[in-house]
């Protein structure tokens, strides 16, 4: 028998769920995540804020149910699957997130996001991949997981759940979701060259520069670059990662100069060990946004290497995803993610956050079985292959004790025969199970991660205020799991 392992934890606001009642007669619950990984010190209260902002908006949609619209609502309540649109809307535009505004860049300097919303009751699902032109990719998804439902097109066209790139836009366009009341906020895919070079001109300067210009620049580390979904902070990320990755790509030889992986040569080396030729791209692409050339060529082991490393020195390492799960006063579920991917990640490449039955799971409950829902986080490859979020439900509604089963789902993740070429496994996750004997009244929170930190928050209705918490894992462990018990 597996016992409940206690995470060290840093509380921003503390409440036992069971405590302190609310007048409100709606009943229900929410938990959110901002990622697996290695969460930076230094933004710890950033990340447990935006937990806490999640949780409240979230909370007070399933209290006042007519703050939304009907076109969002089955019978008298608000769904789970609207709740969760919502917070995870708040997660993607906070820009200390790696999901909407604020993302990491792929190699052309570029945001590309990942989401994806199951809901429960209807088991409809839909998702976005690789797309660059909405500031809140959840609520596409969203879009998309509402048409679905809705049954074949004319001539009998099955409608999509997932869309991907340029195919996103085209799709909304299509389908007429162009209003100020549609929650499709439009963004540039790319910033423009001015609004680049602005950024570039504050990432130069100097500390007393930056005090003297302040609040004349305009541009601040959170703040979007020309409206789009680049940050300063992520721009000021993808210049050192992209330096670091033109370092790790050339290649030495005895009594040649430097050759480049490209086939370029060039005798003109700087003190840092940058080429005059490296300098001019890299300001090039900093103003014009022009995609860095690609790397060709085969590459040494020992080079793909130097390239992890490079890149894993950064104070912040999430992996992929934010995310948040929902039980609404009627006890259905849903569960939902969103995510801009890893830094420096190929044009082109989708997440789990935007798989069915990768990173995220939800049903009801029925006569016959507890009701489900979780949301993942962590490597996006791992999780993809091991198709996480169904395992975690089928284990967690197979197993009578939640904590077993948590560890049952990351025992075997580890040591899944897929992920043998894989040195370390990343994976996190919330999940909440629904007991049917009880009628929708009581049910099990669990959080589980084998990453070194992850951030989450949680609260009811009976709350009157959220718990957040950046659990850490003890380095002697390979995973944390804790589980809660939660009245409704």
């Amino acid at each position: 028998m597996y016992t409940t392992t206690t995470p060290t934890a840093i509380p921003a606001t503390t409440t036992t769920l069971q405590g302190s009642s609310s007048s409100s007669p709606s009943k229900g619950f929410v938990a959110v995540h901002v990622g697996a990984g290695l969460h930076a010190a230094a933004n710890k209260t950033r990340y447990l804020d935006a937990c806490k902002r999640a949780c409240m908006a979230g909370i007070q949609l399933l209290r006042q149910p007519s703050a939304l619209s009907t076109t969002t609502t089955q019978g008298t309540g608000v769904t789970a699957a609207a709740v969760v649109e919502c917070m995870i809307r708040i997660l993607e535009d906070d820009p200390v997130t790696n999901a909407g505004t604020g993302s990491n860049l792929n190699l052309d300097g570029l945001v590309e996001c990942d989401a994806s919303l199951m809901d429960g009751t209807t088991l409809g699902f839909g998702s976005v991949g690789a797309t660059s032109d909405f500031k809140n990719p959840i609520s596409v998804a969203a879009k998309i997981l509402n048409e679905s439902d809705q049954g074949p097109l004319s001539l009998g066209r099955i409608p999509p759940i997932m869309l991907v790139g340029q195919g996103v836009a085209q799709w909304v366009d299509t389908m007429d979701f162009t209003s100020s009341h549609s929650g499709l906020e439009r963004v540039h895919r790319r910033p423009s060259a001015d609004a680049l070079m602005k950024a570039r001109q504050c990432m130069s300067e100097t500390g007393a520069e930056k005090e003297q210009n302040k609040g004349n620049s305009g541009v601040a580390d959170g703040d979007s670059v020309g409206g789009s979904l680049v940050t300063m902070e992520a721009l000021r990320r993808h210049v050192r990662f992209q330096s670091m990755l033109n370092k790790a790509a050339m290649v030495t030889e005895p009594d040649s100069g430097t050759i480049s992986l490209d086939g370029q040569m060039s005798l003109h080396q700087g003190p840092d060990g940058t080429t005059d030729k490296e300098k001019s791209r890299k300001r090039s692409r900093i103003e014009t946004a022009e995609p860095p050339s690609s790397v060709s060529g085969s590459r040494r082991p020992k080079q793909r290497q130097r390239a992890t490393e490079v890149l894993d020195i950064d104070d912040d390492r999430l992996q992929d995803t934010v995310g948040a799960i929902c039980i609404d006063d009627q006890g259905r579920v849903a569960a939902g993610v969103s995510s801009g991917g890893i830094a420096m990640k190929f044009p082109g490449r989708v997440s789990e956050a935007a798989l069915f039955g990768a990173g995220c799971w939800a049903q009801d409950t029925t006569e016959d079985t507890d009701g489900f829902a979780c949301s993942l986080t962590g490597a996006g490859e791992q999780i993809t292959k091991t198709l996480l979020a169904r395992t975690c439900m089928e284990t967690c509604l197979l197993h009578d004790d939640l904590s077993e089963a948590a560890h049952e789902v990351l025992d075997r993740f580890m040591k899944n025969p897929l992920l043998k070429a894989y040195t370390d496994k990343h994976a996190g996750w919330i999940g909440v199970r629904v007991d049917r004997e009880s009628g929708g009244g009581r049910a099990e929170l669990v959080f589980a991660h084998t990453t070194q930190t992850m951030g989450i928050g949680y609260m009811s209705t009976r709350d009157t205020k959220p718990t957040t918490i950046m659990s850490k894992k003890n380095p002697e462990s390979t995973k944390v799991v804790s589980t809660q018990m939660i009245k409704l």
